[in-house]
């Protein structure tokens, strides 16, 4: 059996699903967007809150143990911990203590995979029932790649890899909503807020404001050649200096994906399938996405329409 490879993402631990690290982060990534976690923040034995707290101790202790392995042997494994533990301040030099770095590290750990994977899924989706925007994003990638997988420079010139990511997850954002913490007193919508006050922010309703997007229940990635929309008007990551620190990171990777796999195969739906969205800090699919993996073959009708289920509330589909 081929060894298990190390993964750049996870921070070069090991990859195999019964090693390491990579249970407590599965385990931490479910608890992290379960609405209990949220809604019930009681600390008490066998509550979900409990239960999160138990895990994210335990994933702080197994990321202590990799940077000081990383620390002692002075490799860098080309990672992203070993990015964050060797950057340093543009002005002062300065390096990111431990509590930043778990800080940064946890929140890569929950946020930058299983939002990622949804990004991903909503997008291959949107795909299969829209053949002709599919057809021209694989004349795109081929022309320009040939076949291999995308450089960063590469990347820049797939404009209309942009505009499909970017309408992806402005029609179906795999985070709906977004909260902010009120700093001082403030009016908003008529109502008075308090210092200290959480308000949560829907990203989803933002995205699908008539005022802001023509058709906003439509896929149509060519509404963004005429227009860039405002940060507040556009924020599957939030915006403002609490943005999400993975922005960058999260749309490299969903662009690398979707370039090296639409190349080489085609996503069918299954005929008839019910897709339904499910929605607590994250929004993802259930039962899940069936679909058919073929070589890409350019049968871009193949699977169009039949799609059943709630998803349909929220995108036009045929």
């Amino acid at each position: 059996m081929p060894s298990p490879e190390r993964n750049p993402v996870w921070f070069g631990i090991n990859i195999d699903p019964g090693v390491g690290g990579v249970p407590l982060a599965l385990e931490l990534v479910s608890l992290s967007i379960h609405p209990l976690t949220f809604f019930l923040q009681l600390d008490w034995p066998g509550t979900t809150y409990s239960r999160f707290l138990d895990a994210v101790a335990a994933i702080e202790d197994e990321m202590r143990r990799i940077m000081y392995e990383k620390r002692i042997t002075g490799g860098d494994g080309g990672d992203v911990l070993s990015m964050l533990m060797q950057a340093r301040d543009e002005d002062d030099g300065s390096m990111l203590g431990e509590r930043d770095l778990l800080g940064h590290a946890e929140l890569l750990f929950i946020a930058g995979h299983e939002t990622s994977s949804n990004a991903l899924a909503f997008t291959l989706l949107l795909l299969s029932q829209h053949p002709q925007i599919c057809a021209d994003l694989v004349d795109e990638l081929r022309a320009t790649l040939k076949g291999a997988a995308p450089s960063v420079e590469q990347l820049r010139q797939l404009p209309l890899l942009d505009r499909v990511v970017k309408e992806s997850m402005r029609v179906l954002p795999p985070v709906v909503w977004n909260s902010r913490i009120a700093v001082a007193e403030d009016e908003l919508g008529g109502q008075r807020i308090l210092p200290a006050t959480e308000i949560l922010l829907s990203i989803y309703h933002t995205h699908h404001m008539a005022e802001i997007y023509e058709h906003p229940e439509r896929f149509d990635p060519a509404r963004w050649e005429q227009h860039e929309y405002g940060i507040f008007e556009y924020n599957p990551f939030s915006g403002g200096p609490r943005m999400c620190i993975g922005a960058s990171f999260a749309t490299l990777e969903i662009k690398l994906v979707l370039a090296t796999l639409l190349q080489r195969y085609r996503f069918e739906l299954i005929p008839g399938a019910t897709v339904n969205r499910f929605v607590a800090a994250t929004m993802s699919l259930r039962p899940g996405l069936p679909m058919r993996v073929f070589p890409q073959d350019r049968q871009f009708q193949r699977g169009v329409g039949g799609l059943r289920g709630n998803l349909r509330e929220m995108v036009e589909l045929p």
